[in-house]
């Protein structure tokens, strides 16, 4: 048999060549013992596995259901609707990457530009960056979420699969995998729980048509009337081209500024945002589509949508604040500020996570972590600070919020170990105290550290985090340092 690498990559090069191909007999892959040891080492990638390497008599086992087709994952759902104590049985977690790489090497290539979440090279960042450079003219922003996406029709989502596959032995081994709950509902917040597997690439399917109509109505108000240029979503475009006729018609009321209007949509996950170039009456109607496509076709509804003016008030999505600057006329070049759109640290978030570190203005010490070593409370503190940074890096306040942050957070780390250590915040800074290179202009600074030998015996140092908190337009910076 072929190696599982091979396959996937055969299939996906057939998807990219071929947007119209329906694939056939894709069950027989699941015979095929290459494609669990490649599922294990995904699996297991960056950590340690339960043994050095899988055994042959599981994935002869798992080979064994699949050709008498009585393969069926456990459920993860009890019967009274609790969560199950544990994580998945390591039979289906193969199972489910195998099958998670064959789908996504066959819907990859047709996902959209406009989705970023659960993709590979994609995240929250992608999206804000994707936001930051095409939403810039937008007069009104439609930010929304799905109601209970987890809660999606498994019967059209299985006549969205059957599309472009072919094999009723795969389709209904995804469909017992949807019967034992592998999409869940917090009931204490009503969030989405994505287990591993193929369930957010199955959700990715699934709200691809929404995604569709949404491409559909922007180059419809972005160029005019622009025929669909990829064969796979006409079916989608057939089915979307009632709502798009209801929203054209509107075309003789107003609604459509000239040749300025202009439709933008992003998504993510269960999250979406829609940047509106023109007038209320437009945005509007856009959301009312959206709420009826939902509805109509995909059975989901909306659980809150906003319509607002970036300019006058500022929109959250994914935790950022997105707001939109005014156009103006500079006095230095004489010539009109052409309006852009920002992304905010929002100040609650910031207030939010100082509470453990400050009280009434002042930093205080950590009464939890007293007892870490000196080390221990270094590494947390700076893991605390660039995590936070690695997520606002986009924001164009990120050094003045961040910097707040960082003040009381770097204070409360001397307060901490001076409460260790008895000792004076003064004595702990003369103490820990080594000298670092400004990241940012000449000289140096001392900051809270200390030097260690490594394994080879060559001497290292641990300070606390020392990167300038500068504005970083590149989505990916510090996740590839």
């Amino acid at each position: 048999m072929q190696r599982a690498e091979i396959i996937i990559s055969l299939l996906s090069q057939k998807a990219k060549n071929d947007e119209c191909f329906v694939f056939r007999r894709l069950y027989r892959h699941l015979y095929n013992p290459d494609l669990y040891q490649n599922a294990f080492r995904h699996i297991y990638i960056g950590s340690e596995p339960k043994a050095s390497e899988l055994s042959m008599e599981i994935v002869d086992a798992i080979i064994q259901k699949m050709k008498t087709e009585t393969y069926h994952p456990q459920p993860v759902i009890r019967p009274c609707g609790q969560q199950p104590p544990g994580c998945l049985s390591f039979e289906d977690r193969l199972v489910q990457e195998g099958l998670r790489q064959l789908l996504q090497a066959i819907y990859e290539p047709q996902f959209l530009e406009s989705s970023h979440g659960f993709r590979p090279e994609r995240s929250h960042l992608t999206a804000l960056s994707a936001i930051k450079a095409s939403f810039g003219k937008a007069d009104w922003l439609i930010t929304g979420k799905i109601k209970n996406v987890s809660h999606f029709d498994h019967d059209t989502l299985i006549q969205l699969l059957s599309r472009k596959i072919d094999d009723g032995r795969l389709l209904e081994l995804i469909r017992r995998f949807l019967r034992a709950g592998y999409v869940e509902v917090n009931p204490a917040d009503d969030s989405l729980v994505i287990q591993r597997g193929i369930t957010p690439l199955l959700l990715n399917i699934y709200l691809h048509e929404l995604d569709t109509l949404l491409q559909r109505l922007s180059l419809d108000y972005s160029n005019g009337r622009v025929q669909a240029n990829k064969p796979e979503q006409m079916r989608t475009f057939e089915r979307a081209e009632n709502a798009l006729k209801r929203v054209g018609s509107r075309l003789n009321e107003g609604l459509i500024d000239g040749d300025d209007s202009m439709v933008k949509y992003i998504r993510f996950a269960d999250r979406f945002v829609v940047g509106i170039t023109g007038s209320k009456r437009l945005a509007e109607a856009v959301r009312d589509e959206i709420q009826s496509f939902l509805k109509q076709t995909l059975k989901l509804e909306l659980d809150t949508v906003y319509i607002a003016n970036p300019a006058e008030k500022r929109v959250r999505f994914l935790d950022y604040e997105i707001t939109r600057s005014i156009q103006d006329f500079s006095p230095e070049t004489k010539k009109k500020v052409i309006p852009d759109i920002r992304l905010l640290v929002p100040g609650d978030v910031i207030r939010t996570k100082l509470r453990p570190f400050c009280k009434n203005g002042i930093p205080i010490h950590h009464h939890a972590r007293i007892h870490w070593s000196v080390p221990d409370l270094i590494r947390r503190y700076t893991a605390e600070i660039r995590e936070l940074y690695s997520y606002y890096h986009l924001a164009a306040d990120v050094n003045a919020k961040l910097g707040r942050f960082r003040y009381y957070h770097y204070h409360s780390l001397a307060k901490t170990i001076a409460r260790k250590e008895k000792r004076s915040v003064k004595q702990v800074l003369a103490k820990y105290g080594i000298e670092v290179k400004r990241r940012q202009g000449g000289g140096s600074k001392k900051m809270i550290g200390i030097r260690y030998q490594d394994e080879d015996g060559k001497e290292q140092m641990l300070t606390y985090f020392n990167e300038p908190l500068k504005r970083c337009d590149d989505p990916r910076y510090l996740s590839a340092r």
